[in-house]
């Protein structure tokens, strides 16, 4: 086989292997906009920043609110992660809250509301492993108070605002 052949069939292979778990198509994609329903009143706004085995990887935007969130609020908002490197040449990385994607799939409080292109070289400040929409829900309520604290901090003392828990212009992370 020639390697444009070979290179092709690679090509094909990976991009569909990302988008499987045993053989079946999971339901989401790197760089969709999910509106996930609390059952409060309240819906979060959370992005897919990459598929990882069997794990979506969801990075929290700064979006909780009692209507679901839109396109703009994602293209126009605040994600959970941090920047590191020097004012010349910053790097951005998201936080990562990892639940399966057969949860995911299955679960009637989540809705796609859109798509984003993620930059490919988009890269991961921290993860942790979470079972429920609950949990996430919880993590949001727990940490968005801080993430606003330090992002203010960032603003007022710019020297001192790397490798910290920020909210970051989406801007800075898609295409």
């Amino acid at each position: 086989m020639s390697s444009f052949w070979q290179h092709l069939l690679m090509n094909k292979i990976k991009k569909n292997s990302q988008d499987k778990i045993n053989g079946k198509l999971v339901k989401y994609r790197q760089g969709d906009c999910l509106s996930i329903n609390c059952k409060d009143g309240k819906h979060l706004g959370v992005l897919i920043s990459e598929k990882f085995n069997k794990f979506y990887d969801l990075t929290l935007i700064e979006f909780y609110n009692d209507h679901k969130p839109t396109l703009a609020n994602f293209i126009n908002g605040k994600f959970f992660g941090t920047r590191f490197g020097s004012w010349k040449d910053l790097t951005y990385a998201v936080d990562k809250r990892m639940i399966k994607c057969k949860y995911i799939d299955a679960s009637t409080e989540v809705e796609k509301v859109g798509n984003i292109n993620l930059n490919p070289s988009v890269i991961k400040a921290s993860y942790s492993y979470f079972d429920t929409l609950e949990q996430l829900r919880e993590y949001y309520l727990e940490e968005i108070p801080i993430r606003i604290e330090k992002s203010k901090n960032a603003e007022k003392f710019p020297d001192l605002a790397f490798v910290s828990k920020h909210l970051v212009d989406v801007k800075h992370i898609i295409e």
